[in-house]
């Protein structure tokens, strides 16, 4: 499930994908063990790292540099 919204770091609409387990993890490894990360939204923009809690864009944050998606390197026929 994805949900288009502006994002402040791209600084154009995109689509936002909820936190995978293991970016959830990552969330709660650097805001707390008790930090509520089951309804957090992150850009599926490549090289995009900001996530949000739904509804309150303004609150977004960045997940961990290991987490950057990076494009798809194109391969010449050989």
């Amino acid at each position: 499930m994805t949900r288009s919204r502006a994002c402040p770091t791209c600084g154009t609409m995109q689509d936002f994908q909820k936190l995978d387990n293991a970016e959830k993890a990552a969330v709660r490894e650097r805001k707390g063990e008790r930090h509520y990360v089951d309804d957090l939204w992150r850009c599926t923009a490549v090289g995009c790292l900001t996530y949000f809690p739904a509804g309150r864009l303004r609150d977004h944050d960045l997940l961990p540099e290991k987490f950057r998606r990076e494009a798809a390197v194109a391969t010449e026929p050989e």
